[in-house]
């Protein structure tokens, strides 16, 4: 079984790219937090240490598309994938291995977007 699910927040803006046959494609990294103890968590960061992964995600289509459309560096959101490995020859002829999550599923859990546009509704209100 290759099955990977992951809830994170987008490191950067996602930038949306074309292939040559138009299919929309996007890569980004996603900060998933560890299930960590608090204590263990805080010791970690105190010692300079991460306590979150920042796994490669790839995104293709109609998805990719509304990503960029959508969302922001900062936003939450979920996605079901599976492993994708590969492998490349740099130009000084070492081998470079690759792990990316090849995104099938992508759920919008907040959007900074969202977010502002209800507290802006809230502040209106309060007016």
């Amino acid at each position: 079984m290759n099955s990977v699910n992951l809830v994170g927040r987008l490191t950067s803006d996602p930038e949306v790219r074309y292939t040559a046959d138009g299919l929309a494609m996007s890569k980004f990294f996603l900060a998933v937090d560890r299930v960590l103890p608090s204590e263990r968590k805080k010791e970690l960061r105190d010692e300079g240490k991460k306590t979150a992964d920042f796994p490669k995600i790839v995104v293709w289509g109609k998805q990719a598309e509304n990503l960029g459309k959508y969302v922001k560096k900062g936003d939450n959101i979920g996605i079901c994938g599976h492993l994708v490995t590969g492998q490349w020859i740099k130009d000084d002829g070492n081998k470079v291995y690759t792990t990316e999550v090849s995104a099938s599923e992508i759920q919008f859990l907040s959007s900074n977007k969202f977010e502002d546009s209800q507290s802006k509704k809230k502040e209106k209100s309060k007016s």
